[in-house]
């Protein structure tokens, strides 16, 4: 785990040049949650790094060359859930969903950059070659004043007002094509929140009713049922105090970010009402 949590630390300052760009400022907040949890993985791999050794029991009618034996044995009944290989796995699938968020962001900023682009250029470009033909026509009107009649002139306002409606069209083609890039990329990214908010909901349920309850009591009752072991054993954990705060650390960071996930849907839904009153 200790390797874990250094690769991770390593990682890390790369995922913060990435949430300082300028395409994922908005994404900020989760890079900070996900730093927290990093910096409380690091805390928590203390104490929890020598659980094996800490284990003690109560050797009275055990030979030395069995205790190892039956110190595993009672070990693997009390710790039946895993310890630092599920925070590992935790933060791989708080990762998942912000991974999708980054993607779904960049994918976004890269098409608002392209249609900024294709609407400062194309309406212009739409202009001029609407007028051209225009130009043209009353060019030729001008020099024949016996074909330059009253309807002749009431053709060329027709055509003026032709090619003003197709540059309006082509103006309006990408404000929309930006509501509709918009109205997808909302539901995307609210899915991906509704995903950690579930991945962080299961790891809090695990800290607190699987792994907090293993360090809770000040010894515990082993019954290692193996013919060089005694029928019970009294065993205890050594520096049980800061185990017990490793996993108070790791849950309030749990806590954070439900938190966080539960004000990103409340900020949502106010914005929805808001534009439902407008």
């Amino acid at each position: 785990m200790a390797a874990v949590v250094a690769a991770l630390a390593r990682l890390h300052p790369a995922l913060a040049i990435l949430g300082s760009d300028a395409q994922c400022h908005s994404l900020a907040p989760w890079y900070f949650l996900l730093g927290l949890r990093l910096v409380a993985l690091f805390v928590a791999d203390g104490p929890w790094a020598s659980v094996k050794p800490d284990l003690a029991c109560n050797w009275t009618s055990v030979n030395g060359d069995s205790q190892p034996f039956c110190a595993a044995l009672c070990y693997n009944q009390h710790f039946r859930a895993p310890i630092s290989s599920f925070w590992g796995f935790a933060f791989l699938a708080t990762l998942l969903p912000m991974g999708l968020m980054l993607l779904i962001h960049a994918q976004f900023s890269r098409r608002a950059a392209a249609r900024g682009d294709k609407e400062s250029a194309g309406p212009t470009d739409a202009t001029n070659m609407a007028a051209k033909p225009n130009m043209a026509a009353k060019t030729k009107l001008a020099g024949e004043p016996n074909m330059a009649t009253g309807a002749n002139w009431v053709d060329i306002i027709n055509m003026d007002s032709e090619s003003q409606r197709a540059g309006q069209s082509k103006m309006a083609t990408p404000g929309a094509k930006m509501a509709a890039s918009s109205a997808w990329r909302s539901p995307a990214f609210g899915l991906c929140v509704v995903l950690l908010l579930a991945t962080e909901l299961g790891f809090l349920w695990a800290m607190l009713a699987l792994q907090l309850p293993l360090v809770s009591g000040a010894y515990f009752q082993c019954r290692p049922g193996a013919p060089p072991c005694p029928p019970a054993l009294e065993c205890a954990l050594s520096g049980q105090a800061d185990k017990k705060m490793a996993l108070v650390t790791l849950a309030f960071t749990a806590c954070v970010n439900i938190a966080s996930c539960l004000a990103y849907g409340i900020m949502r839904l106010g914005r929805a009402a808001q534009c439902q009153g407008r």
